[in-house]
């Protein structure tokens, strides 16, 4: 580990750019930020308002005192493990930059799984169950698949969020709902129901890494049990809420067993899974039949 006072004193001012990224990038890796060099680069970037070939052009610049300053307030955080996207306060899922706070998930790239499951679909109303940044249902309406998206979170402050980057995005035909899909359900029909829910198990929590479990929201990670808790209620409710032929798909755990997530949705005979890049199944799509 690095200490944070030491290494401030040894970058006072005046210092070029390329010297104060060389030398942030070391701090980082010295403290087990082991995408230092790399983040240091985008954080320089987001700053100075520049991409990386126009941040090569200045890097003999003295930096600027605001500048600076950012700099090692970054270098600060990002030393405690807060993660980058909090910082920065925008996370990329999809092509788009979504605002994000210590009261959402990160949007992972895992999860756009699910828009590309849906990209060919064109439905009139989508449901987004536990929404949190609002990433899976704007995208949704971004890219046409729905025409009107609902976005339900048990967590107002998510909301909060969510509503932001509907704004931010210019979304019309969206509405948001504080309800807990445990003991609540939607009192209408969509003709798609999208869902990344709490999938990791309370043991599987425990072993996280540091940045995630100290980090982001624990009810948006965990159920706190066995991981299935979440997809037992939907196979409760999902004949109630998805209108015939309609579609429900939601991210699952790679680690998931086949065979009890068949069972939890046996009312259905027509489910599919789906693999990522890597091979691994980390989703599932059910149609109403």
């Amino acid at each position: 580990m690095c200490d944070f006072d030491e290494f401030k004193h040894s970058i006072a001012q005046p210092i070029r750019i390329k010297d104060l990224i060389k030398q942030g990038s070391d701090f980082l890796i010295k403290n087990n930020i082991l995408n230092g060099r790399s983040e240091v680069n985008w954080y320089f970037q987001h700053v100075l308002e520049c991409n990386q070939v126009q941040l090569f052009h200045i890097s003999d610049t003295v930096i600027d005192d605001r500048s600076y300053s950012q700099v090692l307030t970054f270098l600060k955080k990002r030393s405690k493990k807060i993660p980058f996207q909090q910082i920065i306060g925008k996370a990329p899922f999809y092509g788009r930059d979504f605002l994000v706070n210590s009261d959402v998930l990160i949007p992972r790239p895992e999860s756009e799984i699910i828009i590309s499951i849906l990209e060919n679909k064109k439905c009139k109303k989508l449901l987004d169950i536990g929404a949190g940044s609002g990433c899976l249902a704007i995208t949704a309406a971004l890219e046409e698949i729905a025409d009107f998206v609902d976005l339900v979170d048990n967590s107002k402050k998510a909301l909060k969020v969510a509503k932001k980057n509907i704004e931010t995005f210019k979304i019309i035909n969206a509405n948001i709902y504080n309800l807990d899909i445990l003991t609540e359900a939607p009192q209408m029909k969509y003709d798609i129901v999208i869902s990344n829910p709490p999938y990791i198990s309370k043991e599987e929590y425990n072993n996280l890494d540091y940045e995630v479990k100290n980090f982001e929201p624990q009810q948006s990670l965990t159920d706190n049990s066995d991981g299935y808790i979440f997809y037992k209620r939907y196979a409760d409710i999902l004949k109630s809420i998805l209108k015939t032929k309609g579609v429900a798909v939601f991210e699952i755990s790679h680690f998931f067993s086949k065979q009890k997530i068949t069972s939890i949705f046996n009312q259905f005979s027509s489910i599919q899974f789906h693999k990522d890049l890597n091979g691994d199944c980390r989703a599932i799509s059910i149609i109403n039949d």
